[in-house]
């Protein structure tokens, strides 16, 4: 009896330990995905707003901005809500200082 219950408890540690490792891994992909930051301006001034998030997301800072990444790509859009085409789609780092029509980002997870 004693060698069963050495056992299970050798399997809980084990399922345990691969739980932990799991949510470590996710947490890392998370933490190195894609994000776009852009600030008020003028310029890449003032305050700043940061997107990374999976999926549509509003962009309400137009003064300038920077596009970090990480493995994610993102398609910029001119309307609100991701309608309609694509008006630019980043593949890589990019950004600028100057202010730009985009009004929602696509971030492709």
């Amino acid at each position: 009896m004693a060698a069963n219950k050495n056992s299970i408890t050798s399997s809980i540690v084990y399922v345990f330990i691969m739980a932990v490792l799991f949510v470590s891994l996710m947490s890392g992909e998370f933490a190195n995905a894609s994000y776009m930051t852009v600030w008020s301006g003028p310029g890449c001034n003032n305050f700043a707003e940061r997107y990374s998030n999976c999926g549509c997301t509003a962009i309400n800072q137009h003064g300038g901005y920077e596009f970090v990444y990480q493995g994610q790509t993102a398609a910029l859009y001119n309307q609100d809500g991701c309608q309609g085409v694509a008006h630019t789609r980043l593949h890589s780092d990019a950004g600028q200082c100057t202010g730009f029509g985009w009004n929602s980002i696509f971030i492709q997870c």
